[in-house]
């Protein structure tokens, strides 16, 4: 079902661009799909002016694409670009394993360590939807370490294009199980204060992987 929202009128449309970009990770919107006003409005419950307004502030962002005369759609997601995204966020996730290891909490470590657990235990008996949520949780309380927000806002822009239909290609469960491994691995290094092995582990997690459209 459909998530309705109120975008409070005319002024206020983040709301609605963080719905619609939530919709295509998640692969509501897939890549490929063109993006038709009338029914976005519907499904929305948007006005017309606050949708085409989301649209263009996706489209700056590259997000969406535009055709004139034909309108947005959901662009494919190609192995250059999703490597580049790659690159990009893990070069800011490194940029802030001092701050990490400097304000991590022992509450924090041990919510990790949980969570680790939950993430390794919903590769053996969970869903794709499970494994994807433990996965977030993860990373979510990783960042709570981080006290720059937009450092975190960056960081969860750059996870959220690559949509997850995209990310889920490439996930063998050789890499599923490396990367279950490598969230133990970052949970040692902000216990042992390393932050040059958090870097590493960072660098090898966030990595470059094949996708397939």
């Amino acid at each position: 079902m459909d998530t309705t929202i109120d975008v409070g009128g005319e002024k206020e449309t983040r709301p609605l661009i963080e719905q619609i970009e939530t919709d295509i990770y998640s692969g509501k919107l897939a890549p490929g799909m063109w993006l038709k006003q009338i029914d976005l409005e519907e499904r929305y419950q948007c006005t017309r002016l606050t949708l085409r307004h989301a649209l263009e502030q996706l489209q700056s962002r590259k997000i969406v694409q535009r055709v004139p005369n034909r309108g947005y759609y959901v662009p494919p997601v190609d192995q250059a670009y999703a490597n580049n995204v790659r690159r990009a966020r893990a070069h800011v996730e490194k940029s802030i394993a001092d701050e990490l290891i400097a304000n991590v909490t022992g509450d924090s470590l041990a919510r990790l360590s949980y969570l680790a657990s939950i993430y390794s235990e919903a590769l053996k008996t969970g869903t794709l939807s499970d494994q994807d949520h433990a996965n977030l949780a993860f990373h979510r309380e990783l960042l709570t370490s981080c006290k720059n927000p937009v450092m975190v806002d960056i960081i969860w822009d750059l996870r959220r294009r690559v949509p997850l239909a995209a990310q889920r290609a490439s996930n063998t469960p050789a890499e599923l199980e490396r990367a279950a491994r490598e969230h133990f691995e970052m949970i040692e290094c902000l216990r042992t204060r390393d932050a040059d092995r958090l870097r590493f582990v960072t660098e090898k997690h966030v990595g470059v992987r094949p996708i397939q459209n």
